[in-house]
């Protein structure tokens, strides 16, 4: 027996649920709200700020899904998108709102990339003060992925008796890697080892860890934007649709991570 409760998409830093450029509409989680609508589920996509504080994402994050549905919902959140979900759940009174929490390629326990491009980019060239000053643009997201904010964010926000706490992680060999991810690539390969293009395979893990899948930090969301070398395709949709079966069923079943499982 299956609970089918509906399934909410959280996107990442910068993220949103769709946007549309020119005219053409460009989607966050590419094709995978359709086809799991296709396979018979109740699927959302909410929208948070994208460069906010977790917290501040956290109660956009709340307020998308009451206004969404009164159903008790399972999460499959991407990237910073599991931080959010990880404090709503504990902070602002939805344990008893959610299931099953998914996260996939979430830094649990911060990027290497965002220690140096804070204090980098960020303190030292000036890019911070350039963003919010000028632009106006909220910049304490890019803090709160940093390795020592994630590991005070951990000590105090608690996972919550009676939901389940799943993750997955991903890597890629570097000359499969998207061509905008190659600095943080090798940046984070030389500091702390195998990586998706923007967080290391262990800082991905959280709870009930189900594996490492053979994709990018884009490949994830279904996009497959100039790798260095063509590879096989890593099927996000048909890897979307395994997850939502899986947590989907009474008696929960691990997933089978066998090389190539997930190329199309």
């Amino acid at each position: 027996m299956a609970d089918k409760l509906p399934i909410i998409l959280a996107h990442g830093l910068g993220g949103f649920d769709e946007i549309k450029i020119f005219g053409i509409t460009i989607q966050y989680f590419k094709g995978i709200k359709r086809h799991l609508e296709e396979c018979g589920y109740t699927v959302f996509v909410t929208r948070v700020r994208p460069t906010a504080s977790i917290k501040n994402r956290a109660e956009d994050f709340k307020k998308a899904i009451l206004s969404f549905t009164d159903s008790k919902v399972n999460i499959i959140a991407h990237s910073m998108g599991g931080l959010d979900a990880r404090y709503m759940i504990s902070r602002l009174g939805m344990a008893d709102r959610v299931g099953t929490l998914v996260t996939i390629g979430t830094p649990h326990w911060g990027s290497e990339f965002a220690d140096w491009g804070v204090r980098v980019l960020g303190e030292k060239l000036g890019l911070i003060w350039l963003l919010e000053k000028v632009f106006g643009i909220d910049t304490a997201g890019f803090r709160d992925l940093m390795t020592e904010s994630c590991q005070k964010f951990n000590k105090e926000i608690t996972d919550v008796k009676g939901v389940r706490y799943i993750s997955y992680a991903g890597q890629q060999s570097w000359h499969k890697v998207n061509c905008f991810l190659q600095v943080p690539y090798w940046y984070i390969r030389f500091k702390t080892g195998q990586n998706d293009g923007l967080v290391h395979a262990e800082s991905a893990k959280w709870g009930d860890f189900r594996g490492v899948v053979a994709a990018d930090h884009w490949n994830q969301i279904g996009w497959w934007i100039f790798p260095c070398k063509w590879p096989e395709r890593f099927n996000a949709k048909r890897f979307y649709e395994g997850i939502v079966r899986d947590i989907s069923q009474q008696n929960y079943q691990a997933q089978d991570f066998r090389e190539g499982m997930w190329q199309e």
